[in-house]
């Protein structure tokens, strides 16, 4: 049975705020990957599990239509409110029960989403609407790594604390497959391909860095536990390292990371 942590507005809102776009260099190595054997239209790329369209939009200039499906109404209806391209069709759906017909689909693509799925449920409703040469691309990306020239470890050791030993057991069982990169999943599919690159480096704040932090389903889940308070207290732990480290980090200091992105896909 899939999981649901990204269910309220406010977690929603946040989601919106402050989760990372893909690069489009991801959607164009997916892009290029289906026109290795597919010569048709571009008419439908299913992206499921996608949360506010963080990934949907780097479809939307190849395809007639983007249907972009998540579990949550929540998600979903913060999706509606934002400046998407008008080929992207939101809708709430479970990632198990796929809303197209049989064979419709050029891509079914999950970007930070799979882990989280009934994936053998998820892989045969993915069959069922991948048209003949359709693929099907799963994505994800690591946690930021830290790029400072003299204090790279040490923010690192304080992000580790706050992952590791702070929110760890509060995270729901399918986050373990991100931290491994998605290296056990296995596609029952045809062609598998898996790549990776790590961003160009990102530029962000302290506070825009933080807010990422409050997307994480698994310190939603300590909050629910331990109430608010008790989540910004482990924030403050956080930023307080931050800045021991690297004394002029306040809150509009900048930070510099990149991330990791893999991708699994295959063929139908």
């Amino acid at each position: 049975m899939a999981q649901k942590y990204f269910e309220g507005v406010a977690h929603a809102n946040l989601y919106a705020k402050f989760r990372p776009s893909p690069p489009q260099k991801l959607g164009n190595q997916i892009i290029s990957y289906l026109k290795k054997e597919y010569t048709g239209d571009l008419s439908l790329c299913l992206d499921v599990g996608c949360g506010n369209g963080q990934s949907s939009k780097i479809f939307s200039p190849y395809f007639q239509k983007v249907i972009a499906t998540d579990a949550s109404p929540a998600q979903v209806k913060v999706a509606k409110t934002m400046n998407h391209p008008p080929n992207i069709n939101f809708l709430v759906s479970l990632a198990e029960e796929l809303p197209v017909k049989d064979g419709s689909a050029q891509i079914v693509t999950a970007s930070q989403a799979c882990h989280w799925f009934d994936l053998a449920t998820f892989f045969k409703e993915t069959k069922r609407v991948l048209c003949p040469g359709g693929i099907v691309a799963l994505s994800g990306y690591t946690f930021p790594k830290f790029l400072h020239p003299t204090k790279a470890n040490d923010l690192q050791s304080a992000f580790n604390l706050l992952y590791h030993k702070r929110t760890g057991s509060f995270w729901g069982k399918g986050r373990e497959l991100v931290d491994n990169e998605y290296s056990d999943i296995t596609l029952p599919f045809k062609d598998l391909t898996r790549e990776e690159f790590w961003t160009d480096p990102i530029t962000t704040t302290m506070s825009e860095f933080v807010g990422y932090i409050t997307t994480w389903s698994g310190f939603q889940n300590y909050c629910k536990v331990h109430g608010p308070n008790a989540g910004e207290e482990i924030l403050e732990e956080f930023t307080s390292s931050c800045v021991k480290a690297c004394e002029n980090y306040e809150d509009n200091a900048q930070l510099l990371i990149t991330r990791k992105y893999f991708l699994l896909m295959g063929r139908i």
